[in-house]
């Protein structure tokens, strides 16, 4: 189980949803790349970096499917 710890104040899950929400993503490899540069110029230390993006690479395989099916039949 995951926890959604708070960094710097902050919930981990809250660092994923703003990089999403303002354009960023997590499929390729440049775009985890500059999310960890992002994280890093925040002043957030190594280890909570990879506790962050552990999150974001973690979700459910079925929800990411039935999310997208219910997308794509909207």
């Amino acid at each position: 189980m995951f926890e959604n710890k708070k960094i710097n104040e902050i919930h981990a899950t809250r660092y994923i949803m703003s990089w999403i929400r303002s354009g960023g993503n997590l499929v390729y490899g440049d775009s985890i790349r500059d999310f960890s540069k992002w994280l890093e110029s925040l002043g957030i230390s190594t280890e909570d970096i990879e506790h962050i993006k552990e999150i974001a690479r973690s979700g459910k395989m079925e929800l990411e499917y039935s999310a997208k099916e219910f997308l794509a039949k909207k």
